[in-house]
């Protein structure tokens, strides 16, 4: 079973999971020791780590198999895993906040330097790897985050304030999209919107960017993700919490109630989280497909299929939450929890995996490296992820052995505490492992 020192410290009526139970207010305030870290919660950033890489490895190639591996692929990973990566950001906000102040340190003054150096880290992955990055997103969101726990907003406060923004959220994304739809296209409103406009569109975006992965240079590219850097921070909409906040705030919600403290007293909760978040997760999604391909058949119009894609938008993070509740489940058991536990290693370097990741499927697709773009299908994508992820999961337990935190969570912490961080294990903890 995997649960947390029942008589840690209590701060604001949440114990503190983090603390040495033997010296629960240490004068050092340094990093969590290895063995202090909640299991389950690196786990489940390995597990998202899984799929983040699935849904992040672009794809050039296609036909019949392609085009239903792709289905598949949207209905189990598409918004889910990135739902938890979100979700498990706010916990570990919460966690870190409170550990501050157990330790009488300004725990404001410690989160806004651990997201300045996240957002430092976030800026060089932007611009010298790849333009998807969410590092400097996570840090611009996490401000809010600040906001919310200075207000002292209560447990149903925080929930309520997430399910109104995923509604707000959702509704504004999808008014943008269909006044950037209509505009491309050239029509005057989106009832003029039809599937044969639609058709082409998404062709002539899958043209653009293959000539993007095979014809771009390397340095051509960091000056465009340079300028898209500069443009997004220069834009406004890039401050307003969208549905990256909300995931924060139901991890914030997830701390606060002591899930990750322990698990049974919430079992109920999470089964009920199965059985009503599996089904009309998966009602959701069947919805949109059809509606989708009603439309582009032409039998069906833009404003319908908004309302079905609507659906589904709210769908994936319910997806993605039953992921988290069926997996806290799973651990109070042990023969899953033994079967689980390789990814708990994936999950405690999750920055650097995250890095490494993207810097693979880089150099993997772009055509000043290996250039394989166009033959990546649905099928060896999900390949390439299972390899690449086993990897990266034995690679990890190997440095983890040998060193206290990933290469790039080091930096990390360093910069956070303001002191360069012990890195080696000591050499008797190195010979158990």
């Amino acid at each position: 079973m995997v649960t947390c020192p029942t008589d840690a410290p209590n701060v604001g009526g949440f114990p503190m999971p983090e603390t040495d139970r033997d010296t629960p207010l240490k004068e050092a305030f340094d990093p969590v020791a290895p063995e202090k870290r909640i299991d389950s919660l690196d786990i489940l950033r390995g597990f998202a780590l899984f799929g983040v890489l699935w849904m992040n490895v672009p794809e050039g190639g296609g036909g019949s198999i392609g085009r239903i591996f792709d289905d598949i692929s949207s209905l189990l990973a598409l918004g889910k895993f990135i739902t938890i990566f979100g979700f498990l950001f706010g916990v570990s906000f919460s966690l870190q906040w409170m550990r501050a102040k157990a330790h009488g340190r300004r725990p404001a003054v410690h989160s806004l330097r651990r997201l300045s150096a996240l957002f430092l880290i976030g800026v060089v992955h932007y611009v010298f790897v790849w333009d998807g990055d969410i590092l400097t997103s996570y840090a611009l969101m996490g401000v809010y985050l600040l906001i919310v726990q200075w207000l002292q907003f209560s447990q149903r406060t925080i929930l309520a304030v997430a399910l109104c923004l995923l509604a707000v959220a959702t509704v504004r994304y999808e008014v943008k999209l269909t006044d950037l739809i209509t505009r491309q296209l050239g029509v005057a409103t989106h009832w003029d919107i039809t599937g044969a406009e639609l058709r082409e569109r998404r062709r002539r975006m899958a043209a653009e960017e293959e000539q993007s992965f095979t014809t771009t240079s390397y340095t051509q590219s960091i000056r465009e993700r340079w300028e898209g850097l500069r443009e997004d921070l220069q834009d406004r909409e890039t401050y307003i919490p969208g549905i990256v906040f909300v995931y924060f705030l139901l991890g914030l919600w997830a701390a606060r109630i002591g899930i990750f403290r322990d698990v049974r007293p919430y079992r109920t909760l999470l089964r009920r989280t199965l059985w009503w978040g599996v089904p009309l997760g998966v009602a959701m999604f069947v919805g949109r497909f059809v509606s989708s391909r009603l439309l582009y058949a032409g039998h069906n119009t833009w404003l319908v299929d908004s309302l079905f894609r609507g659906a589904e938008a709210l769908g994936r993070p319910i997806l993605g939450l039953t992921y988290v509740a069926a997996i806290l489940l799973l651990l109070q058991q042990e023969r899953w929890l033994r079967r689980l536990s390789p990814l708990k290693y994936v999950g405690r370097m999750a920055l650097t995996n995250y890095l490494i990741q993207s810097l693979g499927f880089t150099l993997v697709t772009q055509s000043y490296a290996f250039g394989i773009y166009s033959k990546l299908t649905g099928v060896t994508v999900l390949l390439y992820t299972l390899v690449f992820f086993t990897a990266q999961a034995y690679l990890s337990r190997w440095w983890l052995n040998r060193f206290r935190f990933g290469p790039v969570e080091w930096i990390w912490r360093s910069l956070t505490y303001g002191a360069v961080m012990p890195w080696r294990l000591r050499s008797e903890a190195v010979s158990r492992g």
